[in-house]
């Protein structure tokens, strides 16, 4: 997810979206298909001066101005071809859904690895009793098995809201100096069609420069997932207390230790799960604050909202890899659950329970089939 979202990675994406914007000015008739594949090909931002673009970015208000500067020099005697039919928006927000389509991709694969690391959870330990507990307190019996189970439905809802958010939110966008596609005339929609297809992207029927609320139900999503990470973190780390005992965290050289204290084991996968889910709302905040958004460009509350971005994404990653890996080598003690569930008089297990577990995992399956069909 650095990587992803590194400084010269963020040009890069913002270069591959003028190289895709130069190949629909070709295909609908405005550039030479010659002038498309020369600016296409000088689209590389392994040479550029990132620290000075960013200079010179704030100086002009937009990263966009000195980066088309650039790739003008680029390409001697081609330099009104450049940029031709887009505006620095057009290119910052695409190349926004460009890394969020990146990074989305493995903030999937962190939720897939929780789901099938609790899936299996379930299935191994459907009938191994524990003591339930409500408001902190001894309850009714129940299994390690459903209690996973909970967790992988809460996981597979996520991986489903983060793919539907997503499908709505990274979206082309084209709208020329105020939305209008005034450069284009009749080829307007050609060229759109195009400038999509060259991305792989799909075209909204409008453009969406002060229109945020996708991209703020994106982050939503995201952020429950977290959340959700953040959850189970706090269920591994109570159950990880000394007098309580009943699971751990996969050990690990220099993991969880104190200090001050050489007897503890620290719960630390589950601590970054929780810190990450704490930061989360406070990115949303800023994302729905920044949706009030003035006529047709916004005068900082979109640059607000990309702000935030990167750090939003840093953060879900952290969170859910930590949980991915706590889940994968979450060691159990069926032992200390059942001596801690004799704290009640009785230890039926609800005849619902094993039921429970296999809706969950029949479901988990079946999203595990879809997954599959797409990739």
């Amino acid at each position: 997810m650095r990587a992803v979202f590194a400084p010269r990675a963020g040009v890069q994406a913002m270069l591959d979206v003028e190289a895709a914007l130069a190949k629909a000015g070709a295909a609908a008739g405005f550039l030479a298909p010659e002038a498309a594949g020369a600016i296409a090909s000088a689209c590389d931002a392994a040479t550029i001066d990132v620290e000075q673009l960013a200079a010179d970015g704030a100086l002009a208000g937009t990263v966009v101005i000195p980066l088309v500067k650039w790739l003008r020099g680029a390409v001697p005697g081609l330099e009104k071809s450049v940029h031709f039919g887009g505006t620095s928006q057009d290119i910052i927000d695409t190349a926004l859904v460009l890394q969020l389509r990146a990074g989305i991709a493995l903030l999937q694969t962190d939720l897939a690895a929780m789901a099938g690391a609790a899936a299996g959870l379930a299935r191994t330990h459907a009938a191994t009793p524990m003591l339930g507990r409500t408001l902190l307190q001894a309850a009714l019996p129940t299994t390690f098995g459903l209690k996973a189970a909970g967790w992988l439905a809460a996981i597979d809802d996520s991986r489903r809201a983060v793919a539907h958010a997503a499908g709505e939110a990274l979206r082309l966008q084209c709208g020329g100096a105020a939305g209008t596609l005034d450069a284009l005339g009749g080829q307007a929609m050609p060229f759109l069609d195009a400038f999509g297809a060259a991305l792989d992207l799909p075209v909204p029927a409008t453009p969406w420069h002060t229109s945020r609320a996708p991209l703020c139900r994106l982050g939503g999503a995201i952020a429950a997932a977290v959340g959700v990470a953040g959850k189970i973190g706090t269920d591994i780390a109570l159950l990880m207390q000394s007098e309580i005992a009943e699971v751990s965290e996969p050990a690990a050289p220099g993991r969880g230790g104190s200090s001050a204290m050489a007897h503890k084991r620290n719960p630390t996968l589950s601590i970054a799960a929780r810190a990450a889910a704490a930061r989360m709302p406070g990115f949303v905040a800023t994302l729905l604050s920044a949706q009030d958004q003035e006529h047709e460009r916004a005068a900082g509350a979109w640059q607000a909202e990309a702000a935030t971005w990167g750090a939003l994404m840093l953060c879900a990653s952290a969170g859910l890899a930590a949980m991915a890996e706590a889940l994968a080598g979450l060691v159990i003690f069926p032992e200390t659950m059942a001596k801690n569930l004799a704290l009640i008089d009785h230890s039926d297990i609800p005849d619902a329970v094993p039921k429970l577990i296999e809706r969950a995992l029949h479901d988990h399956d079946t999203i595990e089939s879809f997954t599959k069909n797409d990739r």
